[in-house]
């Protein structure tokens, strides 16, 4: 595992700090956390935006053309 240091202002440390004591966690997995979020983030956009790219109008309409067109059941209804 490799080691990383970081400076934090002090108010954002005083947060940080509260919000460990309340989820009953170390520091350590709150940064470990939230930057494994970070990176699914980062990942998720990427992805989305090779997709977006690769979008045709075409493709989009031929989907919902074969989508049946029925009244949708009483449970699924708003």
């Amino acid at each position: 595992m490799n080691e990383v240091h970081i400076q934090l202002p002090h108010t954002m440390h005083d947060q940080v700090i509260k919000l460990v004591q309340q989820e009953g966690i170390s520091l350590n997995q709150f940064f470990i956390t939230a930057i494994s979020n970070e990176i699914i983030r980062q990942e998720t956009h990427a992805f989305l935006k090779g997709k977006a790219a690769s979008f045709k109008e075409s493709d989009f309409a031929e989907a919902l053309a074969e989508i049946p067109n029925i009244a949708p059941e009483e449970i699924d209804k708003l």
